[in-house]
């Protein structure tokens, strides 16, 4: 179907439910309805087959309003339909909980519940998720009128547990453990030696960016969202540059955007040997961890030639790219990519034929097709179940028109089928970016950008090496954003593992967590610095005072 006709589908299943609707993109659908109507109307898109939960939006509208705003926000190729719903400010905002029909939903909700205080009534699980047991009660983050200051926080409740429930065991796992090489704390309830039950608790790299980015103006932003994720920094950044570029109607170089997609195939690349050695770490395979690693220093020699990072490369300005490619830079790209294409499918004969590694990969974790769709599963974890979802062909931005890339899947859902897909991924990538270096459009590579941005709303979506990135952006017609809303792949990928891992056994909990390849940096996006005595935050004079006086003034 085409775009149009997607949304002209949607908006006939909504029709019963709505109070208002317009099209704010050509791809987009914007629907006003009640919430009282919610879950109704979720059902109808659910039962309809009609896309898939992207993320929640909560807004605070801020000024002499007296009101926020649930913003539901569904995907179906390129089209993008959006529930919006009215709450009261004051008093108890509430919203039903849909969950029941859509399980990534419980993670949106408490996100909602905690950062601008809508109880949702009936998620299973209305505890917090980013912030910390210490911050108080009534504060909200995400608010307009929230202060810093506010965050006065309060001593936790240090009961200790048993954790024994009857003849059951609930076993912690983190936020520092060995297996885990990012903060993260998992609740596991086993009988004996079989999960039986599974929760998890993220926010302890939590750095409330999406607030910070209302105090910052667009330019500034780009530097501060390159920082949510080391590994995917162009992802972030090629997001909000596409949805800033739409809202400001300005047209990047067609030179720009095939860099940018070069780029991000580096990335992707580098993102995926990290997740392989990760991978084979857990599996206690670390000769091939070592190997990886060692080909992954290839790319990010490449990047850094490229950009002059090695990390955070800061190619994407608003307008276009940084750095242009030169002919002997081109050279280099090549001769990267044919060592690396050897080794790739060095790589894929190991994982797919050495005994001790299937042992740990092959039918664990299994997710039907049917299972990933319910759980909304995304990018490499989705496709591996046989699920047919990418952004850059479902939805083809900046260059992939001009070099598209193939969808890679498999129909077996295991983590072996996982490695697979990944490391074929790696192929199709190299060949996409030997595609795009000899044809590299000639012209310009970035054109001048206004400092105020046009007031109204876009989405943005761009295909991460985990799945889709989501960003929502909002102008009021200034130099900073009202709202930004960023939604990355791993938070969508967590409900899959924490309901696979139900019947399996302790010790898959790793690989099972490594398939997905979570990223906790891009889930979390505070870090709450306490005082030596006392229990209020530090500011940034006091936080330095403190460390030059521990550890001395830097040389």
């Amino acid at each position: 179907m085409t775009t149009e006709t997607l949304l002209q589908r949607a908006g006939e299943i909504l029709a019963p439910f709505t109070k208002g609707a317009n099209n704010p993109e050509t791809n987009r659908l914007d629907v006003q309805i009640a919430a009282s109507d919610l879950v109704l109307a979720t059902r109808a898109l659910t039962e309809a087959s009609w896309g898939y939960l992207a993320t929640i939006t909560g807004m605070d509208l801020g000024g002499e309003s007296d009101q926020l705003e649930a913003l539901y926000h569904f995907c179906e190729g390129a089209a993008v339909a959006t529930l919006r719903v009215p709450l009261s400010r004051t008093g108890r905002p509430e919203i039903a909980s849909i969950s029941d029909q859509i399980p990534v939903a419980s993670f949106f909700e408490r996100e909602l519940g905690e950062m601008l205080g809508v109880t949702v009534v009936g998620t299973p699980d209305p505890s917090r998720l980013f912030l910390a047991d210490d911050w108080p009660e009534g504060v909200y983050p995400l608010r307009k009128d929230f202060k810093p200051e506010q965050a006065v926080f309060v001593e936790a409740d240090k009961t200790p547990e048993t954790g024994r429930v009857g003849n059951k065991f609930i076993v912690p796992i983190g936020p520092q453990h060995p297996a885990l090489k990012e903060p993260g704390h998992f609740e596991f309830s086993v009988d004996g030696e079989i999960i039986t039950g599974a929760r998890m608790r993220l926010g302890y790299v939590h750095r409330g960016i999406e607030k910070a980015t209302e105090a910052r103006n667009w330019i500034q932003n780009l530097y501060l969202l390159e920082r949510i994720c080391g590994i995917c920094s162009h992802t972030h950044t090629s997001a909000y540059c596409q949805g800033v570029e739409k809202l400001a109607q300005v047209e990047v170089p067609q030179r720009a955007l095939a860099i940018r997609e070069l780029v991000a195939g580096l990335e992707r690349i580098h993102s995926h040997l990290l997740w392989l050695g990760v991978a084979a770490h857990e599996a206690g395979f670390d000769t091939l961890f070592m190997y990886s690693w060692r080909d992954r220093e290839t790319v990010m020699n490449l990047l850094e030639e490229l950009t002059g990072n090695r990390v955070n490369y800061s190619i994407c300005v608003l307008g276009g790219v940084k750095h242009d490619i030169s002919a002997g830079q081109m050279d280099s790209i090549h001769k990267a990519l044919t060592y690396l294409e050897g080794r790739i499918n060095y790589y894929f004969d190991v994982v797919t034929s050495d005994t001790t590694f299937l042992q740990r990969t092959r039918n664990i974790g299994t997710m039907t097709l049917e299972e990933a769709r319910r759980f909304g599963a995304l990018g490499p974890t989705a496709r591996a179940s046989g699920l047919k979802r990418d952004v850059r062909v479902d939805a083809p931005y900046g260059a992939y028109k001009q070099f598209p890339v193939s969808m890679i899947t498999d129909e077996r859902g295991d983590l072996e089928a996982r490695c697979a897909v990944r490391l074929k991924e790696l192929l199709v990538t190299c060949f996409t970016i030997r595609a795009i270096v000899d044809n590299l459009p000639s012209g310009e590579i970035a054109v001048r950008f206004p400092r105020k941005v046009p007031a109204g709303e876009t989405v943005s979506r761009v295909e991460a090496p985990r799945g889709e990135a989501f960003y929502y952006i909002k102008s009021n017609g200034g130099e900073s954003p009202a709202r930004l809303k960023i939604r990355t792949p791993s938070l969508c990928n967590w409900t899959s593992v924490l309901n696979k891992a139900v019947g399996h056994q302790l010790a898959d909990v790793p690989m099972l967590i490594a398939g997905m390849d979570p990223c906790f940096s891009c889930n979390d996006r505070m870090v709450t610095v306490r005082r030596q005595h006392g229990s209020n935050t530090m500011t940034w004079p006091e936080i330095r005072a403190y460390g030059i006086k521990k550890y001395g003034q830097r040389k």
